[in-house]
């Protein structure tokens, strides 16, 4: 079986600033007493407390949602200009710099931020940008391997779960993608694109019922959700039955989702997937295969019929045998090679001469006729070909 390429959502979000403050160490509460003064009367210094610089963080985190990237990595250099070791706005500085195209100053803080002791929520983050840049680099098994990390530091996080089942579909890796994205309906279950992602998961392994559940399911959750009626539609072309469906009707059925997407897209002004057109033209011409394969069948079926109906007469005719008198023509003559009978009655005698001694012959008591010859057996009609 041809899989054909499902729908896919990959999704990034921004790290919880809330989350990532409750993480970050706490300022030290200043000394009750002085300390007692040092050799030769010099008090002993203590280091300054360490400073939160949440103002810059917000205030980087407001320009980045806003699309100023630039002006996110400023915000957050004058943070760390305050407190270098502030993982928040190192991550925030990532962030800006992934969107900005530089992936090495993105490996770089990652590194940073792991020297710093950062969450598990804000290395979870930097994982994903990672495999989002091997994504980009059309590098399957690297994204994968930093989707797997930043799961393992975020188990509770649907939408990584979710990122790393999309890896694996794009991988072919249908029995490994199954369990992963049942693990991110599972923690999350009003999740649509998890759900969607999950039944072309378990269409790639042929479980066809299921995958039907998953769409639908993603469909009540979102009921516009184009994508999910476009992976419908190719479903129920791709399965190889469907249930209580023949072949006519379930082609039918793939030719109406892929025609209801298209609708759909085309009224919010979206482009319509190239391959729609290509499946409702493969759905069509797979319904008239079918439909010569059904005639086809019919008409041998009646072929056999009759040669059946035929064979039972045939055999009807031996069992019976010949009809009584067959054979013998209409003047009660033999048939070749039978023995004449004599006639019961002796022959009148001619009258004799006086003088002969000699008795006179019989005459025969039939006139002889030519050989009969039986009728021809019916030649057996000619058999049609098939």
């Amino acid at each position: 079986m041809t899989m054909r390429t499902p729908v896919l959502v990959f999704l990034f979000t921004a790290s919880a600033v809330a989350t990532a403050l409750a993480d970050a160490p706490a300022a030290p509460a200043p000394a009750a007493a002085a300390a007692p003064a040092a050799a030769g009367g010099r008090k002993r210094r203590e280091p300054p407390p360490a400073v939160i610089p949440t103002a810059e963080v917000e205030a980087a985190e407001r320009l980045y949602r806003s699309q100023n990237y630039s002006g996110a990595v400023d915000k957050a250099k004058t943070a760390l200009n305050r407190n270098e070791r502030y993982t928040p706005a190192m991550l925030v500085m990532a962030k800006a710099y992934f969107k900005l195209g530089k992936n090495e100053w993105v490996k770089t803080l990652g590194d940073m931020m792991k020297n710093a002791g950062a969450s598990e929520a804000e290395r979870a983050e930097i994982y994903q940008m990672l495999a989002f840049m091997e994504v980009d680099k059309q590098n399957t098994p690297g994204a994968i391997e930093m989707l797997k990390k930043a799961t393992e530091a975020r188990p509770d996080n649907a939408l990584l779960w979710n990122n790393l089942g999309a890896q694996y579909l794009v991988a072919k890796n249908y029995r490994e993608a199954v369990p992963v994205l049942e693990k991110s309906t599972q923690i999350q279950p009003s999740f649509a694109k998890a759900h969607l992602n999950l039944g072309s998961a378990y269409r790639g392994v042929r479980e066809y019922e299921k995958a039907l559940a998953e769409y639908q399911q993603a469909l009540q959750l979102f009921p516009r959700y184009a994508d999910a009626v476009f992976n419908l539609g190719i479903l129920y072309l791709d399965a190889d039955k469907m249930p209580n469906q023949d072949l006519v009707a379930k082609l039918n059925a793939a030719i109406s989702y892929l025609q209801q997407y298209k609708q759909m897209v085309v009224s919010v002004g979206q482009a319509v997937a190239p391959e729609a057109d290509a499946y409702i033209s493969e759905a069509q011409e797979g319904i008239k295969k079918e439909q010569k394969r059904v005639e086809r069948q019919k008409k041998q079926a009646e072929r056999d019929q009759q040669r059946a109906a035929k064979k039972a007469a045939d055999d009807a005719k031996k069992a019976a045998g010949p009809a009584p008198g067959a054979g013998v023509p209409a003047g009660g003559v033999p048939p070749t090679g039978a023995v004449p009978p004599t006639s019961a009655a002796p022959p009148t005698a001619a009258p004799r001469p006086a003088a002969a001694a000699t008795p006179a012959v019989p005459a025969p008591s039939y006139a002889p006729q030519a050989p009969f010859a039986a009728p021809p057996a019916a030649a057996p009609a000619p058999r049609r070909a098939p």
